[in-house]
């Protein structure tokens, strides 16, 4: 067990230096880093901060930091990931990795790894520095359960999306294909996620007009449990002060961000087991 765990944790660190080395990462690292400490940097001012948004404690700046995660962090685990499959079946890589001998299971879950860690790495050092920032301007570091809570919730986000986009690449016929599935899945999630919660508010009955009643919140809430990004944000409000805290048990929302960790990745390690290169 300790040599194939050893194994996994090899194959993915050679891939990993892959991703930090390649093109993409010289834009996507400073991007990533740079947006991430300037939305703690700004929001952590009061002077800066955008009407109608209440910043009281940097576990509010957190909270607010983790809306610019959602949209550059995630996209980075797209693009990095979208050819990381389908390139290598292509090119006939990926018959000869899957010819060696380590087992699928495991050659699947070192190209999770290599891709989650080289979208990781520039986040955390976002975040560490981020902290640092909402120090400087609010004269308060964040509390260790809060930065804890931030790295974690965002560690499963990019997960999740990772599996997502290995999975869509690894059923992509071309790599044209491995972005549109990604890309796609991505905006559904961003952008468009709204829509399915207003159906279902719509099909209960519920004024879809008033998106600030607490009707709308709780079906907001119970539809999020389907979203990675939904549950990525009532991860993170599980820190807010108690009136600001989301009114699902923070047992269901956990379960929901299991979930979430298991159904995608064993869906990509079923795939790997019975494609054929």
């Amino acid at each position: 067990m300790r040599n194939r765990l050893q194994t996994i944790w090899v194959v993915a660190l050679h891939d990993t230096k892959g991703h930090v080395r390649s093109q993409r990462m010289l834009i996507l690292a400073p991007l990533v880093i740079f947006i991430l400490c300037a939305a703690c940097w700004g929001l952590a001012d009061s002077r800066i901060v955008p009407v109608g948004l209440s910043v009281h404690s940097p576990a509010d700046v957190l909270f607010l930091s983790s809306t610019f995660v959602v949209f550059i962090s995630t996209l980075s685990v797209v693009l990095l990931g979208f050819d990381s499959i389908s390139k290598r079946r292509l090119t006939g890589e990926l018959a000869i990795d899957l010819s060696q001998p380590m087992s699928r299971s495991d050659y699947a879950w070192s190209q999770l790894l290599g891709v989650w860690l080289a979208a990781m790495i520039p986040t955390t050092i976002g975040i560490i520095v981020g902290a640092a920032l909402i120090h400087r301007q609010m004269g308060v570091w964040p509390e260790f359960g809060d930065i804890s809570m931030f790295l974690i919730s965002t560690g499963l986000l990019l997960w999740w999306y990772t599996c997502l986009q290995l999975l869509a690449s690894s059923m992509a016929r071309d790599v044209g294909a491995s972005v549109t599935l990604g890309v796609g899945t991505w905006l559904f999630f961003v952008f468009l996620w709204l829509i399915p919660t207003l159906i279902v508010a719509q099909s209960m009955g519920v004024d879809v007009t008033d998106t600030t009643s607490m009707a709308f919140d709780q079906i907001q809430e119970k539809t999020d449990l389907f979203s990675p990004n939904g549950v990525y944000q009532l991860l993170m409000e599980t820190q807010l002060a108690s009136v600001n805290q989301p009114h699902l048990s923070s047992k269901s929302i956990w379960l929901s961000a299991l979930i979430w960790f298991m159904a995608p990745t064993m869906a990509f390690l079923k795939r790997i087991e019975h494609m054929r290169p």
